[in-house]
């Protein structure tokens, strides 16, 4: 069978927005990706903290556009499912810079992008307007490049501390009704973690909500209570890489104390070789 078309993946990936509620796993290089692909997922995304931790650098645009785009294209160019990028704060502070990592994104075969609402500069959310315009100048180059590209707008104010739990339920609400309405196809509002605030998030929001599956060492309520909240969408975050990393950590201090349980059931180097073969390597 022909893998799909760039067109192709765009389309299906849109369609999943538009009822129900579905899971997409977040990757940090083409091993991950693989592995979400074969667990029957039907889309994934990149994560931007755990590809800047594979390439031994801290989360906060410290790749920069044209190496994180370089390395979230390279999973689309493997990995036959639609893959959307992680792409921080659109690296740069005007319309014009969210504008250029979209066109990028899309020459990269991605067909979807997460841009957020926090200046790593000042580590404060944008001015309202510099922030709606910003989306707006994203959601402009995914409509004239002519497929169905999903930017996930993304607010922060419960990671940058705004204010209190309500005057950070406002701001997020205020913000990303203001990016669906300048053309983004999801909202991701990451943070609270009780089905109380998700479900008034979902009420409040004018579209598909994205909230995070894990965060912190916290889990999200399962999946059959955030479908029934009006979630539309569920990733993951690094909080998947970060848990192999806790995984990495705990076998060591084992191997430490001598023992060495911690291959028991684990892929085989054969295994893992014919994955990655079958996804072009």
């Amino acid at each position: 069978m022909p893998a799909p078309s760039l067109a192709e993946k765009a389309t299906a990936f849109s369609s999943l927005h538009e009822s129900g509620c579905f899971v997409l796993p977040n990757a940090w290089d083409v091993p991950s990706a693989a592995l979400i692909a074969e667990a029957g997922f039907p889309a994934l995304a990149t994560t931007s903290a755990g590809v800047a931790f594979v390439q031994g650098l801290p989360d906060g645009e410290t790749l920069g556009r044209s190496r994180m785009i370089e390395l979230a294209g390279a999973i689309a160019r493997r990995i036959p499912l639609p893959v959307s990028a992680d792409l921080e704060a659109g690296y740069g502070p005007t319309p014009d810079d969210v504008a250029e990592t979209i066109r990028a994104a899309i020459v990269a075969g991605l067909v979807g992008a997460n841009i957020e609402d926090v200046d790593p500069r000042t580590g404060k959310l944008f001015e309202f307007d510099q922030a709606v315009a910003r989306i707006r100048a994203a959601c402009t180059v995914a409509r004239a490049s002519g497929l169905a590209f999903v930017v996930n707008a993304r607010s922060d104010p419960w990671l940058v501390g705004f204010g209190t739990a309500q005057q950070c339920f406002d701001e997020a609400v205020r913000r990303v009704n203001a990016y669906l309405e300048a053309g983004a196809r999801c909202a991701f509002i990451p943070g609270p973690a009780d089905a109380d605030t998700i479900g008034r998030l979902a009420a409040a929001v004018k579209g598909p909500l994205n909230v995070l599956g894990g965060f912190r060492g916290t889990a999200a309520p399962p999946l059959d209570v955030l479908r029934g909240l009006g979630v539309r969408r569920v990733s993951l975050g690094g909080s998947l890489m970060l848990a192999s990393y806790t995984a990495t950590r705990r076998a060591l201090e084992g191997v430490r104390d001598g023992r060495f349980d911690y291959a028991t059931g684990a892929l085989s180097n054969g295994a893992m070789t014919a994955l990655l073969a079958k996804y072009g390597g």
